[in-house]
């Protein structure tokens, strides 16, 4: 037997160090314990929904637990501080939307993070048409019979939202802008609850998120009033698409979700977490879910980091003059 050298050992040993700090070997490592996927927003809404689809494929493609962490309030602030405060290794995510991602920056004029600066976007995971969904005896259909029923009485009309600065929340104030209405909003935890007390008829209508409203129209247990859309989608043929009316047929709104993970995290981590997102967004079990529920894939550059990236600065300042013409400002 050949017993090696001092020097060769010690040569040995110095490369297996060099390769367990290597790039390398920290992408064949990861991940290898559960990753956490924080949603801002209660159980049962929009983007909770679509996160738990895209990551349960995800999970499996990264061969780890991926685990929804629920984590509602402030209009997704709350979750978006948390994830903004955890370490930057891969295994905390963020799942949020328009609302949560772009549009807070203006609502809120504190907040602990900059979503431009704490975070890195990994991938757009998918784009939901935006449905006015209405207590279930609520009587117009269609956004020109919408504004002709509401306006003589909208001191007494409400419509629910996932609290101010969220995409539901944002629908509801587009919706009144365009129509000219001053419709009040009752904001809740998150936009299952607020669809929950449609169906009850605490609140008369919402803009919803196809990926949970499709569901409920096709049951009967709310009323689809408008797809704000230029043309009906595939999901509720019998609901009438904004560009159908005679005067607003140029409110448009889809809300887009992204992934996101803390500034700071490894690019390789980053690719890995990306590849898995885009094989997802490639399954066919995963396409047929989303499109029961008329969502659309993102674009192929929106589902690239450099993409999604460009796409969320952009929103940003986007949604500003918008914003301050509400004159809302949150602390």
């Amino acid at each position: 037997m050949t017993i090696p050298s001092a020097s060769r050992t010690r040569r040995r040993i110095a490369a297996a160090m060099l390769f367990a700090l290597s790039p390398l070997a920290s992408q064949a490592a990861y991940p290898d314990r559960p990753i956490t996927v924080v949603v801002p927003f209660a159980a049962g809404g929009p983007t909770d929904v679509l996160a738990r689809v895209i990551v349960e494929r995800m999970a499996r493609d990264l061969q780890q637990p991926m685990v929804i962490e629920n984590t509602p309030g402030a209009g997704g602030t709350v979750g978006n501080a948390r994830a903004a405060r955890a370490k930057p290794d891969g295994y905390t995510v963020l799942v949020g939307n328009v609302g949560t991602l772009a549009a807070s920056h203006s609502f809120y004029r504190k907040l602990s993070y900059d979503m431009r600066k704490d975070f890195t976007a990994v991938a757009s995971i998918g784009d939901a048409p935006q449905v006015v969904s209405a207590r279930k005896d609520f009587p117009p259909t269609g956004l020109d019979a919408l504004h002709d029923y509401v306006k003589p009485i909208e001191g007494k009309v409400t419509f629910g939202a996932a609290g101010v600065g969220s995409g539901s929340y944002l629908g509801g104030v587009l919706l009144n802008k365009a129509l000219g209405l001053n419709v009040q909003a009752i904001n809740y935890r998150g936009a299952g609850q607020a669809l929950t007390d449609v169906i009850a008829g605490h609140v008369d209508y919402m803009v919803d998120s196809s990926t949970t409203s499709v569901g409920y129209v096709q049951s009967g247990k709310v009323k689809g009033v408008a797809v704000l859309r230029p043309a009906r989608i595939k999901a509720l043929p019998d609901v009438p698409a904004a560009g159908e009316s005679a005067r607003f047929k140029h409110l448009n709104y889809d809300i887009w979700n992204m992934m996101v993970v803390p500034a700071g995290t490894p690019a390789d981590v980053i690719d890995r977490l990306n590849r898995a997102a885009r094989v997802a967004l490639r399954d066919p079990d995963v396409l047929a879910r989303l499109a029961g529920s008329g969502i659309e894939t993102p674009s192929e550059e929106h589902q690239t980091p450099a993409g999604a990236t460009r796409l969320l600065v952009s929103e940003i300042e986007r949604w500003r003059p918008l914003i301050q013409d509400l004159g809302v400002n949150l602390d």
